[in-house]
């Protein structure tokens, strides 16, 4: 077992309150629409955000193999020895960073199709992971 555990605070309460039933929430502007990443507090024009459901959909943009030990075995790669991390936009628009999940590092390629699933490394907090969508 890791020592690897995503603990909550009251700012991100909404926020893991959510992926614990499977949903991703982002944040918008209730001014001006525009939509941001989960750790946003406040809009480019200052105006407080409020959270909206995401559709889990997006593209992989970019991503990093990590050649330690993962840190949790919910993060590890295929062959159990590395982890992969990269950023995904989502069909919403923002980019979120995550840890990429069920993929062999040598077929990842930008734009390929990701969804959003969950994660509970070390048993704490549901987090969001980026894994490729499955063929059919």
């Amino acid at each position: 077992m890791s020592g690897f555990r995503i603990e909550r605070d009251d700012a991100s309460a909404p926020f893991f309150d959510a992926t614990a039933r499977g949903v991703l929430l982002l944040r918008r502007c209730p001014g001006c629409g525009a939509v941001y990443a989960p750790n946003r507090q406040r809009c480019r024009d200052r105006d407080d955000l409020e959270w909206v459901e995401a559709s889990g959909k997006g593209v992989l943009v970019t991503w990093a193999v990590d050649h330690q030990d993962p840190l949790d075995p919910s993060l590890a790669g295929p062959d159990g020895h590395t982890s992969v991390f990269g950023f995904v936009e989502l069909a919403e628009g923002p980019w979120l960073q995550v840890p990429i999940v069920d993929a062999d590092p040598g077929v990842l390629c930008a734009g390929l199709p990701m969804v959003v699933r969950f994660v509970r490394p070390g048993g704490g907090e549901a987090i969001p992971v980026g894994a490729p969508v499955a063929d059919g």
